[in-house]
């Protein structure tokens, strides 16, 4: 693939993610919170299905106790999306600036990410000030710090480990074919 193309097809990525995420954070606090419960509470419903079926369970609660345990678990579940949501933004940035920088100073790929990562959730967190019901929030912005750095670190284990460790595994077998 042509390195403009690659480039381009990988900018474009980054920018769908950080466009979906500004959606996201669009969306007011009775709407977002009201998609979450529901969503949590289809799992659950679905687990307690799924456990009855195979007798590990034998009851099912009631629809007020279901809605509270989807509350319950709804925060943590949020703030873990949180990383999630930066660690694929993180993985996104980070292998657009190594195509552009062609993997040539990690170091700036780490720094540039990060820093990108960081002002973007920063703006993200003002930009929910302004949205009805949803406020910003510091944690949430070292939360995505988080995964930010977690999708940092995956990469880097990609890069390291698989492609810097392919390339070493065929320059030794060309050698040793020309060796014989």
């Amino acid at each position: 693939m042509k390195k403009s193309i690659k480039i381009t097809l990988l900018l474009l990525l980054a920018i769908l993610w950080m466009i979906t995420i500004f959606k996201l954070s669009s969306m007011n606090s009775k709407n977002s919170n009201g998609r979450s419960i529901g969503i949590i509470n289809l799992f659950i419903e679905d687990a307690l299905d799924i456990t009855n079926e195979y007798g590990i369970t034998s009851s099912y609660p009631d629809n007020e106790k279901l809605i509270h345990a989807s509350e319950l678990i709804n925060a943590p579940i949020r703030k873990a999306i949180h990383a999630i949501v930066y660690f694929v933004l993180a993985f996104f940035i980070i292998t657009f600036i190594g195509a552009v920088f062609e993997h040539k100073n990690f170091f700036i790929m780490f720094i540039l990410t990060f820093i990108f990562c960081i002002l973007f959730s920063a703006g993200d967190e003002f930009h929910q000030t302004f949205v009805s019901g949803r406020t910003g929030h510091l944690l949430d912005v070292a939360i995505d710090m988080v995964g930010s750095c977690i999708g940092i670190i995956f990469y880097s284990t990609y890069y390291f480990c698989y492609r810097c460790g392919y390339k070493q595994g065929m320059e030794e077998k060309k050698k040793n074919n020309i060796d014989k």
